[in-house]
């Protein structure tokens, strides 16, 4: 098995060992919200043996408040009647039998053929009716007959009666009861009541069940199966950053995200809306990228929502609102106040839509609003303020790189900076040169041109060493390597590769800008050396006079090896044409192709198109003609001319 694969299979282990922790502690924060169950066996009638408290805020169902309204819906209902079958066939036999006229008739059979049937105190209703439509004369006699011949046929129906009101009282809605985190079910020693089961059993404390090891090990299993579907995506995000952080650096960012779910977890017993998880997009977009800081904040937001069981709607939005601005903003900073804004206007969105969802919700009131809208702001503002002091761990300790810090590191007054400065001027302004074609090289190929940039300015430090062994700091015109043979020079040269690496260390400059200082020749001749070794006879090895390498494997390094070839080589043309220059760069471009210097980057032919074209727009104007400006002396002379033709006499005819 090759070394690469070896690395790749150790590297998979550990990003596994990583996972497992990770869902293991996952896994543990669910069974401390959804696991917590009676350590005793709990009966109404019975002492309580300990005092329940609500783990977040939740509502229940206030069952006092909800059967009082629904035992006055029920009475609402008067008792429903229906018809005696053979009463009411008894009686429209006597009206059909009694030759009333026609429209008495239908008046008494319509009445008693409706299915409530007759009530005792309608029929003398009925008979004034029914009296109403004959003559005058004729209307006692009609009363007379009715009141023998009519009776009452409707009877209370109980079952009737009853599937009514319950139906009322199963339309009035349930009465809420909303309990606070943290607040007293019951008392340690207090008499169990109906409610207080019925709450226990509502936050998830109390389980009718009374297997207790079993209720134990489907709780357990549940939050295992949580974990393990929630940290899918996660386990594709660090499938996805292994190439682009080192694994103490992913495991880092894992340890961070656990602690801050965690004291998360601790911060809801005060308030479901005091988050502070924009901390982990806020770092992970200054340390690692954007997008990478997005994924996490919306798999961060899921995961605080399963957190807060009495309202994952709004923390789900809420969560999600604020990492996605405070990733955006974080990234756009150009300093590190940018992490306090982020984390304020991380916040303030949190809060907004909060208020939003509580109005679409219709839940929406002003005083229920205000305070977890500042506490989403007030958790913003935390979570700028403490990425301030992750953020130089981050840097210090496990050697992440960020914007902030490269720009720190440009810097002229930066101390390993100034004393190249002062010490080798001519090596400075060469890395100042470079730095600049790097940056432009990189940025129009797609690489990271701020990190390409400082590398540059970096890359030659090891000549602080011995600095005027170096001809852009031989400012006398002596080269102290006419008195040593060319296998020393070559040592000597050579050796600010590794006299680079030392100052980088020494200076605990970030570890990433080593390979500028070790890539930026790869494996290159000496030629100027070799040549004289040779001339002097000797029989050598071209690899006794190559740079130790390794090969540029990123584009940065490679643009760097590019524009320190070309930059050192533009100083020797006597004529800078843009001809020239385009000329000299396709040489030292196929140069490095044909030595093979750039099997091991990523760059291909297009990208060194492009770098072609930029170095030869920027040399041609850092090494345009200029016009010979006239001395003062010769300036004062024409002037003296000039004043001594205008004393002479003007010639006439």
């Amino acid at each position: 098995m090759s070394r690469t694969a070896k690395t790749n299979r150790s590297r998979s282990l550990l990003l596994g060992v990583l996972f497992l922790f990770y869902l293991l502690a996952f896994a543990a924060l669910f069974f401390s919200i959804y696991g917590q169950r009676q350590r005793t066996q709990l009966e109404v009638g019975m002492p309580s043996g300990e005092t329940y408290r609500t783990p977040v805020d939740v509502e229940v169902v206030d069952q006092l408040a909800t059967e009082r309204d629904r035992q006055a819906a029920r009475a609402q209902i008067e008792t429903v009647h229906t018809s005696d079958q053979e009463l009411q066939q008894l009686v429209l036999d006597s009206i059909a039998s009694a030759g009333l006229p026609a429209n008495v008739e239908d008046l008494l059979t319509t009445a008693y053929q409706l299915p409530e049937g007759v009530k005792n105190e309608a029929i003398d209703e009925l008979i004034r009716n029914a009296a109403e439509l004959v003559p005058a004369e004729r209307q006692r006699e009609l009363e007379l007959l009715l009141e023998q011949r009519l009776l009452a046929t409707a009877i209370p129906n109980a079952q009737s009666t009853e599937a009514a009101r319950r139906a009322v009282a199963a339309a009035v809605p349930a009465v809420m009861q909303s309990l606070k985190a943290d607040e007293v079910i019951v008392a340690a020693g207090q008499i169990l009541t109906d409610d207080h089961l019925r709450i226990l059993e509502a936050v998830g404390l109390y389980s009718p069940s009374r297997n207790r090891f079993w209720r134990l090990f489907w709780v357990v299993i549940g939050c295992m199966f949580l974990a393990t579907i929630l940290s899918l995506p996660l386990l594709y995000i660090f499938t996805a950053l292994r190439d682009t952080v080192s694994f103490n650096q992913l495991a880092f960012l894992t340890v961070l995200t656990l602690t801050i779910l965690s004291l998360q977890r601790l911060a809801m017993l005060i308030h479901p809306s005091f988050l502070f998880i924009l901390l982990v997009p806020i770092v992970v977009a200054i340390l690692v990228s954007v997008d990478a800081a997005i994924l996490w904040g919306v798999w961060l937001s899921i995961a605080v929502a399963l957190l807060v069981p009495s309202a994952p709607l709004f923390s789900l939005l809420s969560g999600l609102s604020g990492a996605v601005v405070a990733s955006l903003v974080a990234r756009k900073g150009t300093s590190r106040i940018a992490l306090l804004l982020a984390g304020t206007s991380g916040g303030v969105a949190a809060a907004i839509v909060l208020s939003v969802s509580t109005l679409t919700f219709g839940s929406f009131s002003f005083g229920s609003t205000l305070v977890p809208g500042l506490l989403l702001i007030g958790g913003g503002i935390i979570a700028g303020v403490i990425s301030l002091g992750i953020l130089a761990v981050a840097e210090s300790v496990f050697g992440f790189l960020t914007d902030f810090r490269l720009l720190e590191l440009s810097s002229p007054t930066n101390p390993l900076l100034q004393q190249v400065l002062l010490e080798a001027p001519g090596t400075y302004q060469h890395s100042l040169i470079i730095s600049n074609l790097v940056e432009q090289g990189v940025n129009n190929i797609g690489g990271n041109s701020l990190l390409a940039r400082v590398g540059a300015l970096y890359h030659d430090v090891g000549k602080l060493k011995r600095p005027q062994f170096f001809i852009e700091n031989q400012f006398s015109g002596e080269n102290p390597h006419n008195q040593l043979s060319p296998h020393l020079s070559y040592l000597v040269i050579t050796s600010h590769v590794r006299d680079g690496v030392d100052l980088l260390r020494e200076y605990r400059l970030p570890r990433s800008l080593e390979p500028f200082v070790t890539e930026h020749h790869g494996t290159t001749v000496l030629s100027y050396f070799y040549k004289r070794a040779l001339e002097e006879g000797a029989t050598l090895e071209e690899l006794n006079f190559r740079y130790p390498g390794p090969k540029p494997r990123s584009k940065e390094t490679a643009v760097l090896m590019l524009a320190d070839a070309v930059e050192s080589a533009s100083r020797t043309l006597a004529s800078p044409t843009p001809g020239n220059i385009r000329a000299m760069i396709e040489r030292l471009f196929q140069e490095r192709l044909d030595d093979e210097q750039l099997t091991e980057s990523p760059l291909n032919f297009r990208d060194l198109e492009i770098v072609s074209r930029t170095f030869e727009r920027m040399l041609t104007a850092i090494l345009h003609r200029r016009i010979t400006y006239p001395s003062q002396e010769e300036i004062r002379g024409l002037q003296r001319g000039g004043d001594h033709r205008r004393n002479e006499p003007v010639p006439t005819g």
